[in-house]
């Protein structure tokens, strides 16, 4: 029994069957393409996951370096606080010791000012008595001639008596 192709596929179980195969072979010639398109889709997703998963890794190692330093920083600021402290108190210090000092001084100015004007005072006193010193000796040094001239007196030819004073110094 030679089978008649021809006459076979007028028949409709036959052309069912026929359109029903052209049609999975349609639908499997799409659905490869789209599969393909699929796993073409799938592979730019996973090579992007993978770009940003390895970015994101960059950037966590980034933030952890970040957080060390943070912490790193957080302990300067710390020691710099402590420091900043001990200025402090070394400057509060510094100001009352230099206050006490400028008190001081205010002090030895006064002692210094009182001084120099007992010193004008005793310069001065110093000065009359030399002064005194000196008329007197002046006057014991006149009374001297005048009584050494009244014990030879000397006569002018006026007939005037002529008295000669030395002083000494």
């Amino acid at each position: 029994m030679a089978v008649d192709i021809k006459a076979e596929l007028t028949r409709p179980p036959a052309l069912i069957l026929a359109a029903l195969a052209a049609l999975g072979w349609v639908l499997f010639a799409l659905s490869s393409v789209s599969a393909t398109s699929v796993q073409k889709t799938q592979r730019l997703q996973i090579a992007d996951l993978t770009a940003k998963n390895e970015q994101l890794t960059t950037d966590l190692a980034r933030q952890v370096e970040a957080s060390g330093a943070l912490a790193d920083l957080q302990a300067k600021v710390g020691a710099t606080r402590e420091e900043l402290a001990r200025v402090s108190q070394t400057r509060t210090d510094v100001q009352n010791e230099l206050a006490a000092a400028q008190r001081n001084l205010q002090n030895v100015k006064r002692d210094l000012g009182d001084a120099d004007r007992n010193l004008q005072s005793q310069s001065q006193r110093l000065n009359e008595l030399q002064t005194n010193a000196e008329t007197a000796e002046a006057q014991a040094s006149d009374q001297q001639a005048t009584s050494a001239t009244r014990r030879g007196k000397k006569w002018s030819r006026r007939g005037r008596r002529s008295v000669s004073i030395s002083r000494t110094r």
